[in-house]
């Protein structure tokens, strides 16, 4: 049976939010098409970060929870990038106190910190605003 191509049950193609504007560019490593779920009423266990009390991100499959398990993955768009310089002329967040929710390149943002590296998840709709923030600080550091 033929019927309209839209309609077909294969996998759609994936393609990150960010492809675009991270096209050229270096030291901003792509996190969109990471697995987020954000938990609800419920701590998730090891590895969550929590966003406001009761609430957490979890990159991954979370572990067996409780509570409201929500897939944030199409929502969320996410960047890693490296050093603190960078990172303290994009917000004003306290880079010791990560996690932590703020304003980065002048969008809310999720900001965790692994060493001298920085994840940073927004709105995928504000992803190329952040971008070119990054680039634009990164091009002045050079």
């Amino acid at each position: 049976m033929n019927g309209p191509t839209f309609l077909t049950t294969g996998a759609a193609p994936v393609s990150s939010p960010l492809a675009r504007v991270l096209a050229g560019a270096h030291g901003i490593r792509d996190l969109s098409l990471l697995v987020k779920h954000e938990v609800r009423g419920a701590e998730p266990g090891a590895g969550a970060i929590q966003i406001r009390p009761g609430r957490f991100l979890v990159i991954g499959e979370p572990a067996e929870s409780t509570g409201l398990v929500v897939d944030v993955t199409s929502a969320l768009a996410g960047i890693e990038v490296d050093g603190e310089p960078l990172l303290r002329r994009l917000t004003a967040l306290e880079l010791d106190a990560l996690p932590a929710t703020g304003k980065v390149a002048g969008v809310t943002a999720l900001l965790t910190r692994d060493g001298d590296s920085f994840r940073i998840f927004f709105a995928q709709e504000y992803g190329e605003s952040v971008v070119e923030a990054v680039r634009d600080v990164q091009e002045g550091l050079a």
